[in-house]
């Protein structure tokens, strides 16, 4: 059960549970802006765009940040409930990879000729321009991550 200084977050994606447990606050990209959620935050439900979930766990003086590629949060009670399409822990991300993965992908969007998969392609840009925000959450802000 949660205290009053503390929110609940269940956090899963389509293959497991990622993390569950009470956390101070997190923010986290949706369609409608960033949105700090703190614990009694009012009951809502939105949709998530591929971005950035930092998370602060109490007495721990670090976030944990990761890149997602969408989804879905619901809060009521002072739990939530966090769906990721696709999550990726940035302890696990290459800079170096990731730009070139972006450069290719928009090299085959522009490119008129090539045959490919457009969904598949704008999906793999979503998550790898999230990973870049993460990995430069990261650098700016050093002494949190």
């Amino acid at each position: 059960m949660t205290t009053q200084h503390l929110i609940h977050i269940d956090l899963v994606d389509s293959e497991s549970r990622i993390f569950v447990g009470e956390v101070e606050y997190f923010v986290i990209d949706a369609y409608n802006g960033e949105m700090g959620i703190y614990p009694n935050h009012a009951p809502i439900v939105s949709q998530l765009k591929p971005g950035v979930l930092r998370v602060k766990l109490p007495q721990e003086p670090n976030h944990k940040v990761f890149a997602i590629s969408g989804g879905f949060l619901e809060i009521s009670n002072n739990q939530a409930i966090i769906l990721i399409d696709r999550l990726e822990r940035t302890d696990k991300l290459d800079e170096v990879r990731l730009i070139e993965q972006k450069n290719e992908a928009l090299t085959k969007l522009n490119n008129k000729t090539e045959t490919f998969d457009l969904t598949k392609t704008m999906l793999d840009l979503e998550i790898i321009i999230a990973q870049l925000k993460a990995l430069q959450y990261i650098k700016q802000h050093p002494n949190n991550y």
